[in-house]
């Protein structure tokens, strides 16, 4: 029957339904307040034989299964449905995904398990500390189970060369872009947009994605065909789907065509075609790395067939923001696990293997160009946007906001300003260019009226997966634990932990701060040693931890913390994980044990002869063979794999950079747990990391959606997220309405922006003067922008007035005519102000303005910046001299 149930792929399918259902069972009982749940085997038969076998309820989930076909005719189906039952429950206790309790008459699921641990968590300090002493941590204990949706793709998606036919198809009929009729007939037009596809169909068919979502496909043709044809309807485009349901792809793949339409032997169009604006650094290196993955594979197509129209490959990427130059990728190079300093992005494992397509030095243009908001805003200013972006054949194609729920508040304003001005030089580069703007996130619900706000455009179409697009491939779970208020407390010590609180002594105890960080320490390495980690025969170990604090200083003392409970630092030696460690089973007869309280002799000498303790086949039952530890929650019994047994690598990752607390080198995949900010919120996709934890209330509700949505990237992941809320009020709230993180509804997915706020577009129209002088007067801007030659400025100002305020009004249309004004007057204000003299009259030397003296004249060198400040010293006696004459000037001498 096993084999037969197998064999029609029903196994897993009926496994997992009776998997939920015991989870969902205890998570009733959890929620309640009985943190030692149980589901009786006979209550679970009954709802599986009647569900897979007479047919009397439905599944719940996904289509009906009937398991009858297997049931042999020699058994009624009764006594074949248990012993077929029976298996099942076999298989996932075997696979540790349920545990016996007790007896073998009930089971519980390893994530209630974990949660008990959790429910009884206690302040541990050292071997000579008892548990029955130790300080309780936990308030309370919630637990909820969600669904994991995906788009369906592959064999259930749709067929990519039919929706390239398509497309083609489509564009046979339409006029060419603008751009792209300017420099090519219609024929060679036609031919490079097909020679596109076909490549990236080829690409595709590389990458083993022979079937895309059904969204992919209608981004790819509306993307596309916008724009290599006239068909422009001045839409923003926002594409949303789950975290890790392919929206990174529905925008690229049409990207990559389209530049490799304008790169075609017909057409070879120079530019920037397309500008991806990434919130973070980290997440710009991320996708630099994909697109070289991408590129790498296309141009090994290009060099293996004979058919294709490209000779090399003939698109560039570049990575631009303040660190670009010091990253690092993983070498795309199939079998090679080496990385590339970004410097020169050769492979330090095969010096063989270079990437000669990337670029990552200040102000190198490229085809495609990764990119922080906060780089563009200076690109849009400085010299190196000039030969980056506008001395070029035509200004971007695309522009891209990726993760645009976290253009959010004072930083969202400012983008939504960069945005404006960054559309105001593209059309002042080519007025008849219709640029396409696309925004993408997996984690909004007001996705049209926000994309149209961000970049200023009269309206947004959405390109999400539609219902019946979407299929369940899976859940998650998420453990809410209400940490105890901080207090102070009496530990005993010695042989006082015998005695009676009244009966101890001044010496006899010392006294403990118990805080919230001191619940969240204890969480973290417990969560690491007991939850369920998977060792698949194909693919990449799931054992990793991402943790998440909201402040820099969090990030590093929580690390500290973590890492002295691991390795035993701070606590003479003592590794505190082992203090839980089930010895009775875990050690041989001879072996000392770690765990000071387990009583080992007890179970083992109870033991069949084919066991190392009674306690190893399932938990102490507490009615025949009680266990005071594990009762307390003392001993994780879980904690039986060799991974849970070793001591946990702890890394911090903050401000860009990866290390360790007590500063040993930081390898790159070396790390069992990580501590993090919102650095590593969006775009860290590692495959080994089955758990995530928040320490207190997230910032916001999207933010935290996206950090729980690190973990489990497979769709046969069920990975935990533990949110540990402290004393806060808001961490309350969050704690009595859990649902709000776990499963939010759409009102608080909302992403507001005031991208008219007046302070913030005050700064950008200041900006957007200087944006003005680098297209219409590069070489002035240069002087005035990195010389603060303000002589110069004010002659722009002067002249061409009416210029720069009509420049302000096409970048900012709904700014009212008073607030360029005052902006402009202001500017001239600070102009006349920089040019009065730094010597007040009268007082010796050569008078000097300002701006002159502030400053550097070209090649100014270290010695030059030293006599300068001889002079200013000068200048502070003669100050201070004059005061002390009583000359009657009221001089402040620190100015």
């Amino acid at each position: 029957m096993w084999s037969d149930l197998g064999e029609h792929g029903d196994a897993e399918a009926v496994q997992h339904h009776l998997l939920r259902w015991v989870d969902d069972a205890c998570k009733e009982q959890v929620n309640a307040g009985n943190y030692d749940t149980s589901v009786a085997l006979a209550d679970l038969f009954e709802k599986f034989h009647q569900t897979f076998v007479t047919g009397e309820r439905n599944t719940e989930r996904g289509e009906a299964i009937d398991i009858t076909s297997v049931l042999p005719g020699t058994l009624s189906n009764q006594i074949a449905s248990k012993l077929l039952f029976q298996r099942l429950i076999d298989e996932l206790v075997d696979q540790d995904a349920l545990l016996y309790v007790y007896d073998k008459q009930r089971v519980r699921s390893r994530v209630a398990e974990v949660a008990r641990y959790f429910a009884l968590l206690r302040q541990r300090f050292a071997d000579e500390s008892d548990f029955e002493k130790s300080p309780s941590l936990t308030k309370m204990v919630k637990m909820d189970i969600q669904s994991r949706k995906k788009p369906k793709w592959g064999k259930e998606g749709i067929e990519l060369g039919d929706e390239i036919r398509n497309t083609i198809s489509k564009i046979r009929t339409a006029e060419p872009a603008q751009e792209l009729g300017a420099v090519t007939d219609w024929n060679e037009w036609q031919d490079a947009t097909r020679d596109s596809l076909r490549l990236l169909y080829k690409l595709c068919k590389r990458l083993e994605m022979k079937g895309l979502a059904a969204f992919q496909g209608r981004a790819l043709d509306r993307l596309f065909r916008q724009s290599v044809t006239r068909e422009y309807d001045d839409l923003g485009h926002v594409v949303t789907a789950s975290t890790g349901g392919g929206k990174t792809e529905a925008f690229l793949f049409p990207i990559l065509a389209y530049t490799l339409t304008t790169n075609h032997p017909n057409v070879r169009l120079g530019g920037v075609d397309a500008v991806l604006g990434y919130p973070r650094k980290d997440l710009c290196n991320n996708q630099f790395q994909r697109i070289v993955e991408y590129l790498y594979e296309l141009e090994a197509i290009i060099d293996e067939e004979d058919d294709i129209p490209f000779d090399t490959l003939p698109i560039t990427v570049a990575l631009q923001h303040g660190d670009a130059e010091n990253a690092e990728i993983d070498c795309p190079v199939d079998g090679c696990d080496g990385r590339m300093p970004t410097d020169d992005l050769v492979c330090e494992q095969d010096p063989a293997h270079t990437v000669d397509f990337g670029r990552t030095e200040k102000g190198a243009t490229a085809d495609i160009i990764v990119v922080t908001p906060d780089t563009l805003h200076r690109r849009l200013m400085d010299h190196r946007g000039q030969s980056q972006f506008w001395n070029q054949d035509s200004p971007p194609k695309f522009v891209v906001l990726d993760e645009v729920h976290v253009y959010t508040s004072q930083y969202g304003m400012h983008v939504a300003n960069v945005m404006r001005r960054f559309r105001a030089a593209m059309n002042e580069i080519d007025s008849d260019q219709k640029p396409c703007f696309v925004a993408s996130s997996a984690t909004i619900s007001n996705a049209e009226p926000f994309t149209k706000k961000i970049f200023g455009v009269p309206d947004a179409k959405e390109i999400s997966p539609a219902d019946n697009e979407i299929k369940e491939i899976g859940w998650e779970y998420l453990v809410f634990i209400k940490a105890t208020d901080p207090r102070q407390v009496q530990v005993p010590q010695g042989e006082a932990k015998y005695l009676p609180r009244d009966q101890w002594q001044e010496d006899d105890f010392e006294e403990t701060n118990v805080t919230n960080l001191s619940s969240m320490i204890q969480v973290a390495f417990g969560m690491y040693h007991t939850v369920l980690k998977k060792n698949p025969q194909n693919g990449p170990l799931k054992n990793k931890i991402l943790g998440f604090v909201d402040s820099i200083d969090s990030v590093k003392r929580l690390g500290d913390y973590i890492q002295d409970a691991e390795s035993g630092r701070g606590v003479e030696g003592q590794e505190l994980f082992t203090l839980r460690a089930p010895d009775a089973f875990l050690r041989d007869e001879g072996e000392p044990g770690t765990n000071p309280d387990c009583p080992k002799q007890k179970f083992r000498t109870n033991a069949a002869d084919h066991e190392r303790a009674v306690c190893e086949p399932l938990p102490p039952n507490k009615h025949l063979n009680p266990c005071p530890v594990y009762e307390a929650g003392e001993c994780w019994w879980t904690m039986t794999d060799p991974l849970d047994l070793e001591p946990m690598d702890v890394y911090l990752h903050k401000s860009g950079r990866t290390e360790t607390p007590d500063g040993r080198p930081a390898y790159d995949d070396d790390w069992d747990l990580m501590v993090t900010t919102s650095a590593l919120e969006v775009g860290f996709d590692h495959p080994g990391i089955i758990g995530t934890f928040q320490y207190r209330a997230p910032m916001n509700i999207p933010g935290f959606v996206q950090r729980k949505g690190r973990g489990g990237r497979e769709p046969d992941d069920q990975p935990i997220s533990v949110v540990v809320l402290g004393s806060r009020p808001e961490d309350a709230f969050y704690f009595h309405h859990e649902n709000l993180l776990s499963d939010p509804d759409d009102r608080y997915l909302r992403i507001n922006l005031d991208e008219q706020n007046e302070f913030v577009r005050i700064e950008h129209m200041v900006s957007a003067v200087f944006d003005y002088l680098n297209l219409t007067a590069p070489d002035a801007a240069d002087e005035v922008y990195r010389r603060l030659d303000i002589k110069k400025l004010d002659e722009k100002l002067t002249r061409e007035h009416d210029e720069i305020d009509s420049w302000l009004r096409r970048a900012f249309p709904t700014a009212e005519d008073e607030l360029r004004e005052d902006v402009l007057e202001n500017i001239q204000g600070y102009v006349n102000r920089t040019q009065a003299p730094i010597t007040p009259s009268g007082i010796g030397r050569d008078m000097q303005s300002f701006w002159e003296a502030a400053r550097m004249p070209r090649g100014t060198r270290q010695a030059d910046l030293e006599s300068s400040l001889d002079d200013l010293k000068f200048r502070r006696r003669l100050f201070e001299e004059l005061a002390d004459e009583d000359s009657g000037l009221n001089i402040q001498t620190d100015e």
